[in-house]
């Protein structure tokens, strides 16, 4: 899994070449705007609304009375801890709908850019065919909503078990671990579709060889501390890397 973490960091700084190389830049300007666009207005509504949010639970079951009632330091503590990894985890979980959002929006466009990828990498002419693509945008729209129930549904009890003391201060590490896998489980999806592997077939591949999808995820975020430039970028880098992810990986198999 080490091994595929790396190769999956290696593969942005490869899928960064293949862009300039072969002048891909402009196909992610125009969502890449967007998407830094949704993301600044979906944020800015979640920071305005999650902390609204967890105040009301805290006064409503009655918690900070009890809190100050007993005048404990150490308490209060746990409590303010806990307090921001719920804040914390309840973001990546904003975000994870965020995204598939973004994915499902956006899988014709995607759908279109990976076909002309593949068409770059294999050196043959593009040839735009209805049907395949049709096809392509379909199955992206279906993994991503498959991928957002099984997300929503596991992100449930880790929200729960946040407001733990101790214990709970670890479950965002889950969350993000989990956020990266789907997110790299959708990138990928294209390259295996394209090469007619069902979807049944591509969850097992992509389950075998968990560090690519994670390493593709964990970057994608990572690209995202980088204000603006990282945030345009990150779809379309996260795109053509976990392409040549599954094509390095499969020519090694």
């Amino acid at each position: 899994m080490l091994k595929e973490l790396i190769l999956s960091i290696r593969a942005y700084f490869l899928a960064h070449q293949f862009i300039l190389t072969h002048k891909l830049w402009k196909w992610m300007v125009l969502p890449g705007i967007i998407y830094t666009t949704l993301l600044i207005i979906g944020m800015n509504y979640f920071g305005q609304t999650s902390s609204f949010f967890i105040e009301s639970i805290i006064l409503k079951t009655g918690l900070k009375a009890f809190i100050d009632s007993l005048n404990s330091n150490w308490l209060g503590f746990f409590i303010t801890m806990g307090s921001f990894w719920l804040w914390f985890t309840l973001l990546l979980f904003y975000f994870a709908l965020f995204k598939y959002l973004f994915l499902i929006f956006f899988a014709p466009l995607f759908a279109y850019l990976h076909l002309r990828i593949v068409a770059i990498q294999q050196a043959i002419p593009f040839i735009w065919n209805k049907e395949d693509y049709i096809k392509l945008v379909l199955r992206s729209v279906v993994v991503n909503l498959n991928n957002m129930l099984w997300q929503t549904v596991y992100l449930i009890p880790i929200v729960l078990v946040c407001t733990l003391p101790v214990v709970g201060w670890f479950t965002p590490l889950f969350s993000i671990l989990m956020e990266s896998y789907f997110l790299g489980f959708a990138m990928m999806d294209f390259g295996l579709a394209t090469e007619k592997h069902n979807r049944n077939f591509a969850a097992a591949y992509v389950n075998r060889h968990k560090g690519l999808p994670i390493g593709n995820g964990i970057v994608f975020y990572l690209l995202h501390l980088l204000p603006i430039i990282g945030w345009i970028t990150a779809p379309f880098y996260a795109l053509v890397a976990a392409h040549l992810n599954t094509q390095e990986i499969k020519d090694t198999e």
